[in-house]
This record gives C-alpha cells, sequence and structure tokens, in this order.
C-alpha cells in the first residue's frame, strides 16, 4: 500500500509530504536498508528489538560499512529487548569504525528484584536518514517477525525535522534535562510525537483520548496488546454509547497469552456498551494504527496498553491528511475481512477458568 502527495504552496513552511505505508516487516525492511544504503550523510536509529539473527547482522553489518566510510552512524537499543546482541562483535566493529552505539536503561540482574528500575523501556522504533527521509511504526529487526502483520511509515517533508529534534535529544548521553518541546509541522498534516515518561509527558495518550472524546462517526484501532487503563475504555463505551462506530482489532493470538486473557476479561463490558471487537486470523498481529472520522489517523509503537502509555518511551505519527487517513482505514477494513468478530454470545462460552485467568492477569498489566 503506497501514497504520495505533493503540495505546492509559495510559502516554504507549506512544503510537501511524501509517505508510504509498509504492511509487513520484510517490505519494511527492504525499504529501509535501500535507504539506508544510499545514506551520505547520517544514519541515526531508535529500536527496542534487534537480534542478533541473519537481519540483524545485516543491518548492522551495513552501519559498520558505513561509518567506515565517514558516515555519521547513531544507534541506540533498548537493553532488555536487544539482550541478544550484549557482548556482540558486531558492536566492538561497529564502535572501532566510528558509530555511537548505546543501550537504553541498562538493567542488571540485580535489578530483577527491583522492579521499579524495569522502566523506562525504549519501545520506540524510528530511523532517521541524512535529517530527509524518516521511519517509524511497529517493525522491529528480528527474522522470527518476518511474516508478521505490521504497519511501519516512510515520510519526507516538513515533519522530518521533528525527527531530526527528537534524535538530537536522544543522543544526549546525560539524557534530556527539562520536557522536550518539539516544532510543529508547517501545514499540520503531519506531527511526530514522543513518550517522555520521566518527565510525566504522556503526548500519545492524550492525543488518543482527544481522538476518541471527539469522535463523531466511527474510531478504528488496531493493536497486538489491549490492556489499557478504565478511563480509556470509559471513553470507548461512552462513544460507542453516544453512535459512534467503535471497532478495535487485536490478534486472535498474541505473543503473550496472559495478555489475551486480560483483553478478554475487558471484552464484556466493551461489547455491551456497543463496541465491536474482531480477532485476527492470518499472521500475529502486530501493527498499531488508530483511525478516526475520516480526518484523523496515528500509526507508531504504541500499544493500547498501560506500559506503552504511561511507561515506555513511544513514537507516533499523528496526520490530518485525509490521504493518508484514507489509506489507513482501507487497510483496516481489509484487515477486518481475515478476522473473527467477538460476541457476547461467543464471551458466554468462555470456559471459567479463562475469565478468572483475565482477571487475575490484569494485576501483572503494569509489569510485563
Amino acid at each position: 500500500m503506497a501514497h504520495s502527495e505533493t503540495t505546492t504552496s509559495d510559502s516554504p513552511a507549506l512544503q510537501a509530504h511524501s509517505w508510504r505505508f509498509y504492511l509487513s516487516p520484510r517490505e519494511a525492511w527492504d525499504a529501509m536498508y535501500d535507504d539506508c544504503e544510499q545514506a551520505t550523510k547520517s544514519i541515526e536509529l531508535e529500536q527496542y528489538i534487534l537480534e542478533n539473527d541473519a537481519i540483524g547482522r545485516k543491518f548492522m553489518r551495513l552501519f559498520i560499512q558505513k561509518a567506515a566510510q565517514g558516515i555519521r552512524v547513531f544507534v541506540i537499543f533498548d537493553k532488555f529487548g536487544s539482550q541478544t546482541l550484549v557482548g556482540s562483535r558486531l558492536v566492538r566493529l561497529l564502535r572501532r569504525g566510528g558509530g555511537r552505539f548505546r543501550f537504553y536503561n541498562w538493567v542488571t540482574y540485580l535489578d530483577l528484584l527491583r522492579p521499579w528500575r524495569w522502566y523506562p523501556r525504549k519501545h520506540v522504533k524510528a530511523l532517521l536518514i541524512d535529517s530527509q527521509i524518516a521511519y517509524t511504526g511497529g517493525v522491529c529487526f528480528a527474522l522470527r517477525m518476518r511474516d508478521w502483520r505490521d504497519t511501519h511509515i516512510r515520510i519526507t517533508g516538513p515533519v522530518v525535522a521533528q525527527f531530526r529534534q527528537a534524535f538530537d535529544q536522544a543522543q544526549r548521553r546525560r539524557g534530556i534535562t527539562k520536557r522536550p518541546t518539539l516544532p510543529k509541522d508547517g501545514n499540520g498534516e503531519f506531527t511526530y510525537l514522543q513518550n517522555y515518561p520521566r518527565f510525566s509527558w504522556f503526548a500519545i495518550y492524550d492525543e488518543l483520548i482527544r481522538a476518541i472524546t471527539r469522535a463523531e462517526h466511527y474510531i478504528y484501532l488496531t493493536t497486538p496488546f489491549f490492556a489499557p487503563n478504565r478511563r480509556f475504555r470509559r471513553l470507548l463505551a461512552n462513544a460507542a454509547l453516544r453512535g459512534v462506530d467503535v471497532r478495535i482489532l487485536v490478534p486472535k493470538q498474541s505473543e503473550f497469552t496472559f495478555v489475551d486473557w486480560i483483553c478478554l476479561s475487558y471484552s464484556h463490558g466493551l461489547l455491551r456498551a456497543g463496541v465491536r471487537i474482531f480477532r485476527y486470523r492470518p499472521f500475529m498481529l502486530h501493527s498499531k494504527t488508530v483511525v478516526s472520522d475520516d480526518h484523523w489517523g496515528t500509526v507508531g509503537s504504541t500499544n493500547m496498553d498501560i506500559l506503552s502509555f504511561f511507561r515506555n518511551r513511544e513514537s507516533n505519527i499523528v496526520t490530518t491528511n485525509v490521504a493518508a487517513v484514507a489509506e489507513l482505514k482501507q487497510q483496516f477494513m481489509a484487515d477486518l475481512e481475515e478476522s473473527d468478530e467477538l460476541t457476547l454470545e461467543a464471551m458466554s462460552r468462555q470456559p471459567m477458568w479463562k475469565r478468572a485467568a483475565g482477571y487475575l492477569a490484569r494485576l501483572l498489566r503494569s509489569f510485563a
């Protein structure tokens, strides 16, 4: 699925945006690799998971090669998500060649007894090339994910300046000392948002709340994990009760069974309010998108759960461009064709132990 748009204006603030959506990790990896190969100035990457497997090594070797050519390379991976790289020779070669490499929030075995040290995690998935081309979405770098259904966006245009500033902040070794302020896109059609839990700045969550509150016709959410806070669930239920078409798409089976149980435990109340819930069949669903009323949409790394809302570093593109929103809506409807709708009748047939497990699993939703 691809779309690009050109905007002509005498004002430099109203430059054109060009974008493309990728619907699988394979497609996104190919595009990102090609752009990195063509880099002439810089490659900068923030990522939750880059595994020491065929795809991870392929990108790391490219980074090593580009650094040796004098290209400025900066990569920062989450220590927990990318733990297979700990002690890797590839890391040493990248640093030796002039590239900069960091692990985010380095936790030790001792920290297993100190859960307050586990967070925030860097769940951001962002790539910036030559300060001109940006990527973000749900795609990680792990061969086991190659066939998953995911959504990633490649974008050029004024919004890339916001990626530039976010990467500048990420590269400060001592971190951010005050709540960051990102410049707004000149035409307002695309905005890059990040969460900063250490500053209690939950920009993505706040934007989602606004979108649900002002929805008049529909709001469609896709998420691999649905374990949100009470306010978020209440607003979805209230939207459905006032006549908004609220639909939630989740995987039939996610990576973590207990998260599926949590989702089921919330489903009964939402279904009674009129929210429709669908479960995607073909592959693991890892896409994180929301679209509303044909004029608002978002894609990024944010799951609809407490960890993404309040504990993790996350990144999302928010758009009011009607063509981009139409693409996200079109793909949502296509995904529904390969999904089963969850009904109250089906819920009543769930075994009692599974319902009880869902309620018990809610106790873990803030930690896993």
